[in-house]
């Protein structure tokens, strides 16, 4: 087994070593983001074809047939849908990956998926909650919402690491998070201006062909929507894992700040197990 730095870090440590550990496992990581997203992409370049098809057979741009409407309304539901689907999986592997990674030891694509495979529906549900609790704070003057989703931040690796239920998975972010919240507003908000730089150099060439577009009285053509979608994939294949690591790397760090997990972790590779001293007092 290698090496393993489990000491508390600072802010700026779990930021330095959640791109040491990207960096140094960057095939790892794009591969598991690849495979998911990728079923996404193929969905919505279907949804491209099938939407030309119906532009050819349906009527002139200008008046589009019902049945073309409501098409692209349950596509587009069906590529959200779907989209929220991979997301699932992606983290789910990735959080298996970095824990993998952070206790010393090694892993591979195949491995961090099948790791995960029996907590995809857990980590599902985790997403659905945590979002509609971040949604019902954000109606409350939006700090509310943003907090929420500070404390809740950690609720994946949770899932994950100690493999509890989503709502327990929850309740225990917000133990480990309690004091810590502004810690984790800062560290998403970097990795949050960084995803959406990228991005935004990656859909630069869209938004100029768009208002081009626009300009002539002309509809966006087919080979623009792909390569915005094409531009999206990279995007989160590149850019996605980088928000997952960090937020593991502060799940572990809060662990070894509040509860000594750093000497659990010695302890346990020792062999050694902790003997309760309520069970055999007076023994030395």
């Amino acid at each position: 087994m290698a090496n393993v730095d489990l000491r508390p870090m600072t802010l700026g440590e779990v930021l330095d070593r959640t791109f040491t550990l990207y960096r140094e496992n960057f095939l790892l990581f794009v591969g598991i983001t690849a495979l998911p997203y990728l079923f996404t992409l193929i969905f919505k370049f279907g949804l491209l074809l099938v939407l030309q098809r119906g532009q050819l057979l349906g009527g002139t741009p200008s008046t589009p047939s019902a049945g073309l409407v409501g098409g692209i309304v349950l596509g587009g539901l069906g590529a959200g849908l779907l989209s929220f689907l991979m997301m699932g999986v992606a983290q789910a592997a990735s959080v298996s990956a970095v824990s993998e990674l952070y206790l010393g030891r090694t892993i591979t694509v195949r491995d961090a998926y099948g790791k995960a495979s029996g907590r995809i529906l857990a980590v599902l549900g985790v997403l659905i909650l945590s979002g509609l609790a971040t949604m019902v704070g954000l109606l409350f003057l939006i700090v509310p919402g943003i907090y929420l989703a500070c404390r809740l931040a950690v609720s994946v690796p949770v899932v994950i690491a100690e493999e509890e239920s989503p709502v327990a998975s929850m309740e225990r972010s917000m133990e480990l998070t309690k004091g810590s919240a502004g810690q984790l507003f800062l560290l998403f908000l970097l990795v949050f201006i960084l995803a959406y730089v990228v991005a935004m150099i990656l859909q630069l060439p869209v938004m100029v062909f768009t208002i081009t577009a626009a300009l002539a009285k002309h509809q966006v053509s087919m080979g623009v929507m792909a390569y915005s979608y094409l531009a999206e994939y990279i995007s989160q294949v590149v850019v996605g894992p980088i928000g997952t690591i960090s937020a593991v790397l502060m799940y572990y760090n809060l662990r070894v700040r509040k509860e000594g997990f750093d000497i659990q972790h010695m302890m346990n590779s020792l062999g050694t197990i902790p003997r309760p001293l309520a069970d055999l007092p007076g023994v030395r």
